[in-house]
């Protein structure tokens, strides 16, 4: 602003200057030379430094020096004057130029030190912003995700960014100078990393330059990892500088692992369903299939299918056999009409030219957001049409017949309606609601009323309740409808005709509403008064029968008392025969001829097979006389008591018996002993060849104890498994096996009183198996017990077991 006013002011101060001059020459003489004083304005015009003004100032004073003459006065010799206003203008011209020349050199030496300075604000532009690119690839380096390091052709690190830091554990200052080869590089690639670089500084050409490659790193602490590297080369004038671009690719190949594990699921997920699928492009050619799909279709594998036309491979033709266009084929509506299409009346073809029927869905598929062809999914429904065609002519066969039913049904009816009224049932529907009741003829005849009479309320049937019956009917209705039971069941009297009353079943089942409330209640009246006349009857005689039974069981005590004393009586006078036959036999023996010596013989053994027969007829009749009450026993003990009271047997025959670990149970002690010591003393009698071996085990389930007493003697023949347990019942004789034959039967009275079972599985020639059963909760069958001092032990000596 300064600088304009001043040049505005050197321009007025020279046009009044020149102006001053115009008119003093105006008014001299014309030979007078005032206008060379023009100068002076010109010389002014300078002072605004600039050539413009200069030159407009030298104009305008050479047009007023000629004018200024003529207006000038006088008639003086004008030659003298031309010739001043020609120098005056020479003045003016002259002037003018040293102003403009003293100009020119004044712009050129202020443009030379613009331009110096210009060019030195450049440097320093050029050199701020050097430093700032400087430092911007400085912090992109260290704020690259992948691990920047630098390195020259010795493999000596040169730079190591931030990232290189936290990936390998070492600090810039630690790995600046050190061998990259060392530092990051395991051992066993070190040697190939310096031959590739020994062999670029030779030849120029690198085989990992500007490739992504994957290998193994080394971190600070020794741990060994995947990375991913990309290198790059810069030639320089003191030799080729290398930076490579490493990635920690740890998580990478965890994700990627991941994502093949994944891949394969799917892959296994979508080869094992039921359902062929394939994928088709906008074109229809096959992008993927699974298994199922290339099955249904003919194929060996799914790849044979990729890049094929489905429309023409396997749709080309419709059901009646003409040509299917692919521009009329719904599949391709997925992705046309971008919608899903469901279509279950088509056919597909496969390899071998058979076609098949097909119920299939195609999807629209799109990748990142554009439409990218459509999935197919589709099931061979050949099986369900012959299915729907089974089906159909079913449910055809199912309405004939449910025609013919319903004309059954009417008949039946019929049949019902006269069956009830023949069984004298009456029939009886009440509506809860309304309080209104159907009461069929019968329901009304079989109390003695007219079958027309209008009976059609709840309170007609109150009315007629016996009143001792009264509360417990109308409480019993109650109660079904708070229960919501399957039956309804009561039996009360109603009253007849005649003012009797007879007994009254009534059953029936309860419809109710979504609230639990009773809708309807449908049943029938039975006339049971016979019956529970009957009843009366049969409680009378079951009364006697009881008294008869109590007779019966006293009779019972009597006979086995009498038994009992009988058999106790017996062995005193048999024992004095016996005694002294043994002595007739041990004095005259061989003083008589030899058949007084055989009776003599027969006399003592028909003696002693008697005592024998009376002492286990005594056991056996002792089971429940001289019983002892149930108390925890072992087995085991039993089991170790029957074997010391055989053990001469055992010696005898040289038996091996052994046992697992049985259980303890609730029993009778020494009826345990007795039983296996019966079971156990058959086993070792009845042996064949072999010496006897004998197993004793048990299995125990919620209800019962099972035991098995196991031999590998002579066996039974099937056709005398149940007869062995019969008193005095022998399938040997005397001669070849002696005993009594009550043995068996006294273990199956042992077991029965426990309220167990007893069997046996057997084989001539195969050995045994005896099977018996022990409840593990029970009680002893109460029986009678007759108290005698002279009782003897059913636990005797001798084993009384025998077949």
């Amino acid at each position: 602003m300064n600088a304009t006013n001043s040049n505005h002011r050197g321009l007025v101060i020279a046009a009044a200057v020149a102006t001053a001059v115009f008119l003093i020459d105006c008014n001299v003489e014309q030979n007078t030379a005032v206008s060379v004083l023009y100068i002076v304005a010109v010389w002014i015009a300078y002072a605004t430094h600039r050539r413009n003004d200069v030159l407009i100032a030298a104009v305008v004073c050479s047009l007023l020096t000629p004018l200024g003459w003529y207006l000038s006065p006088g008639d003086g010799d004008w030659t003298e004057a031309i010739w001043n206003r020609i120098l005056s203008l020479l003045a003016i011209w002259i002037t003018a130029g040293l102003c403009s020349r003293a100009l020119s050199l004044d712009a050129q030496r202020n443009t030379s030190n613009l331009l110096g300075e210009h060019l030195q604000q450049e440097l320093k532009s050029e050199h701020s912003r050097f430093t700032e690119v400087q430092e911007r690839c400085q912090l992109t380096i260290d704020a690259a995700l992948d691990a920047v390091i630098m390195f020259n052709d010795r493999s000596q690190i040169t730079e190591w960014n931030k990232q290189a830091e936290h990936t390998f554990g070492w600090t810039r200052q630690e790995a600046l100078g050190q061998s990259l080869a060392e530092l990051i590089i395991p051992e066993r690639f070190r040697a190939e990393h310096l031959r590739r670089l020994q062999h670029f500084d030779q030849t120029g050409t690198a085989t990992i330059k500007n490739q992504r490659v994957e290998m193994s790193g080394i971190r600070r602490n020794g741990e060994e990892f995947p990375i991913e590297l990309s290198m790059i080369v810069l030639r320089c004038t003191d030799g080729n500088q290398y930076s490579a671009f490493i990635r920690d690719i740890t998580d990478h190949k965890a994700t990627l692992e991941e994502l093949q594990k994944r891949d394969q699921q799917i892959t296994t997920l979508l080869n094992s369903t039921a359902e062929g699928i394939y994928g088709i492009d906008l074109q229809g050619r096959c992008t993927f299939a699974n298994t199922t799909c290339a099955r249904l279709l003919g194929y060996e594998t799914p790849e044979e299918l990729f890049g094929a036309n489905m429309h023409q491979l396997i749709h080309h033709t419709r059901t009646d056999g003409t040509p299917y266009p692919q521009s009329d084929c719904r599949i391709y509506k997925a992705f046309r009409n971008s919608e899903s299409v469901h279509v279950d009346d088509e056919h597909f073809w496969r390899k071998d030219g058979s076609s098949f029927s097909v119920e299939y869905w195609s999807y629209p598929v799109h990748v990142e957001g554009t439409l990218g062809g459509s999935v197919v999914t589709f099931v061979d429904t050949s099986d369900r049409k012959r299915r729907e065609h089974l089906q159909t002519k079913m449910y055809e066969e199912l309405e004939d017949r449910v025609a013919l039913h319903d004309q059954e049904l009417v008949a039946m009816r019929d049949r019902l309606d006269l069956a009830l009224e023949g069984a004298n049932v009456g029939l009886w529907d009440w509506d809860a609601v309304t309080n209104e009741v159907y009461f069929s003829k019968t329901a009304k005849t079989q109390l003695g009323y007219d079958p027309e009479m209008p009976w059609t309320n709840f309170r007609d049937w109150e009315a007629r309740l016996h009143p001792d019956d009264h509360d417990e009917a109308l409480q019993c209705v109650k109660k079904y409808f708070a229960e919501r039971g399957d039956v309804y069941q009561s039996t009360f009297r109603l009253r007849c005709e005649n003012g009797t009353y007879r007994w009254i079943l009534s059953q029936g089942h309860g419809e109710f509403d979504e609230s639990g409330n009773p809708i309807r209640l449908i049943g029938v009246h039975i006339d049971i008064h016979e019956q529970i006349e009957n009843e009366k009857i049969l409680e009378w005689l079951n009364g006697e029968l009881s008294r008869t039974v109590d007779a019966l069981h006293s009779s019972n005590i009597d006979l086995q008392q009498f038994a009992y004393v009988a058999s106790h009586d017996l062995q005193t006078p048999l024992r004095a025969i016996a005694n002294f036959a043994q002595f007739l036999q041990d004095d005259y023996a061989g003083k008589f001829d030899a058949t007084a010596d055989d009776y003599l013989q027969r006399i003592v053994q028909g003696a002693h097979r008697m005592q024998q027969l009376i002492r286990d007829l005594l056991g056996y009749s002792r089971v429940e006389s001289r019983a002892a009450p149930f108390q925890p026993t072992s087995l085991n003990d039993a089991f170790d008591d029957a074997l010391e009271m055989l053990s001469s047997s055992i010696a005898e025959t040289g038996a091996r018996v052994t046992r697992d670990d049985l259980p303890t149970i609730q029993a009778d002690k020494s009826q345990m002993a007795q039983l296996l010591t019966n079971l156990i003393g058959n086993a070792v009698k009845y042996h064949g060849d072999e010496p006897p071996e004998v197993h004793v085990w048990a299995e125990t389930s919620d209800e019962f104890h099972t035991l098995f007493v196991q031999d590998n003697g002579i066996g039974i023949s099937p056709q005398h498994h149940e007869r062995v347990f019969e008193i005095f019942r022998r399938l040997h004789t005397q001669t070849a096996y002696p005993g009594t034959g009550i043995g068996l039967a006294v273990c199956r009275r042992i077991v029965n009183r426990h309220g167990g079972e007893i069997s046996v599985k057997s084989q001539e020639a195969k050995g045994s198996t005896f099977v018996f059963t022990i409840p593990v909760n029970h009680s002893p069958i109460d029986q009678f017990d007759a108290e005698s001092p002279d009782a003897i032990s059913i636990g005797h000596d001798n084993a009384m077991g025998d077949t």
